[in-house]
């Protein structure tokens, strides 16, 4: 079905088009290199480099390449299916004329050029069997192969048009929502020494996450969810933007050694749920001098997850 040239030409062929490429594993979908995202290339040296001695898997990075692919799973019902009724559900055409790749398990990838205002891999976010890959994401491009469960399966071309811009209405429910306030003012009413409480717990959690090592990221990602959670429980941080923080924070592992946005979403939603069950106290302190007169809270030192 194709080694090493046949791979290195698909490789070129993605670079011709403008998209910067990434190793993946050979018969796989996992990127053969760490920092992928930064490593994406259009340096033709380097990609001969990659591919002339191993038959690797051709990559895309979609936030260099500039796309939006959305990934259409084969299932009940088809992902293609709930796509066109979703367009349909906004008064539009099923966006159907653009480039499209067909996937070894019986999907297809369609691709669309990104707007200018950054969007987010996505999960399931547009119905059952739908999922996006933008900025942060890649996608298996066309000549990778697959070893399924009956046989070698290769990703092919299937309509080879030019990439359609991304359809407004997908933009619109892709798209970043409202800014939701800042951690540290996102309940006004809530007491300057609470704010301040509140904005070093998720400035120590994300930091957390973010240098967590591969192993230790799912533990590290459900205990940050879970103190966050207690902010949440609290009443002191909303829990759309505790997720939101954690989920930025753990963008920069996916894909790195099988680490997948739908597992972080996995654990940031458990340790949230965890957490909010037991909301934050925290407990004053006072200095024999401060009888009589009110005194800031002073945060204690964060209880394990």
């Amino acid at each position: 079905m194709g080694g090493i040239q046949a791979r290195l030409a698909a490789a070129v062929a993605a670079v011709e088009r403008g998209w910067p490429v990434i190793p993946l594993r050979p018969f796989g979908k996992v990127p053969a290199l760490k920092d992928w995202d930064r490593r994406a290339t259009l340096d033709l040296d380097q990609v001969l480099a990659w591919w002339e001695h191993k038959p690797y898997n051709i990559g895309i990075s979609c936030r260099a390449a500039g796309l939006l692919v959305v990934d259409l799973d084969q299932g009940v019902p088809h992902g293609r299916d709930v796509l066109a009724d979703l367009a349909h559900s906004h008064g539009a055409e099923d966006p159907r004329d653009t480039y499209t790749v067909a996937t070894p398990s019986g999907g297809e990838h369609r691709y669309f050029r990104a707007p200018d205002v950054p969007l987010r891999n996505t999960v399931g976010k547009l119905g059952r069997h739908v999922d996006t890959r933008s900025a942060g994401g890649y996608v298996a491009a066309q000549g990778s192969i697959r070893r399924i469960s009956s046989g070698l399966r290769l990703y092919k071309v299937v309509r080879d048009l030019p990439v359609a811009p991304a359809p407004e209405w997908l933009v619109g429910i892709l798209g970043p929502p409202k800014p939701a306030p800042p951690p540290e003012t996102a309940e006004p009413s809530a007491p300057r020494r609470v704010r301040a409480y509140r904005a070093a717990v998720v400035d120590g959690e994300t930091e957390r996450v973010r240098s967590a090592r591969p192993g230790t990221r799912a533990h590290v990602l459900f205990t940050a969810a879970c103190r966050l959670g207690e902010l949440v429980g609290a009443g002191w941080l909303d829990d759309h933007a505790a997720a939101t923080v954690l989920l930025d924070a753990a963008v920069r592992h996916n894909g790195v050694d099988g680490w997948t946005e739908r597992e972080a979403l996995h654990h940031i939603a458990n340790g949230i749920a965890t957490g909010r069950r037991r909301p934050r106290v925290i407990p004053e302190r006072r200095s024999p001098t401060d009888a009589g007169r009110a005194v800031p809270l002073i945060p204690t030192q964060d209880r394990s997850g």
